[in-house]
């Protein structure tokens, strides 16, 4: 499990090299102290930080959607489980109402798909706000057929 953050990060050579002053979670601001590890992953980049505070935390950032995430790691859980943070499961009517409005996905325009699916269902369902969606069964793309989760890139119909 991971939450979405908000990561200040260094940017040299590439955006977003590294986690570099604070991360902030709803409105926590959380003091990077020193960053003790790194290691990459096809799909992402992974920091092991320590903060002012002396936690230590997992943080995730994906390059292709642009996107920082605290994973569950060390003392991540303990955030995880803040209240402020809501499961929201959606059912059958929910996707099928939220499909009409894929035009493709990342499987089959990777060049045109460029906002995560739960970014749909965050409208359909009139919920904005610190929300994770769960599917109760697979979302299909309506020009490929392709399985759609909740954080796979689609193009928005106009």
């Amino acid at each position: 499990m991971s939450l979405p953050i908000h990561v200040t990060a260094y940017s040299g050579y590439k955006a977003n090299e590294r986690p570099h002053d604070e991360f902030a979670v709803d409105e926590d601001v959380y003091e990077i102290a020193d960053l003790k590890d790194r290691w990459y992953e096809p799909e992402a980049m992974y920091f092991r930080v320590r903060t002012t505070q002396g936690k230590r935390y997992i943080l995730r950032y994906d390059e292709r959607a642009d996107e920082w995430r605290l994973q569950s790691g060390f003392n991540g859980q303990e955030l995880l489980v803040r209240p402020s943070v809501r499961l929201i499961t959606v059912d059958a009517g929910v996707i099928r109402r939220a499909e009409k409005e894929i035009e493709s996905c990342e499987h089959c325009h990777p060049d045109d798909a460029e906002i995560p699916f739960d970014w749909i269902l965050r409208d359909v369902t009139g919920r904005h706000g610190p929300y994770e969606f769960v599917l109760s069964e697979p979302a299909h793309c309506s020009s490929c057929k392709h399985a759609v989760t909740e954080k796979t890139l689609v193009d928005r119909r106009d």
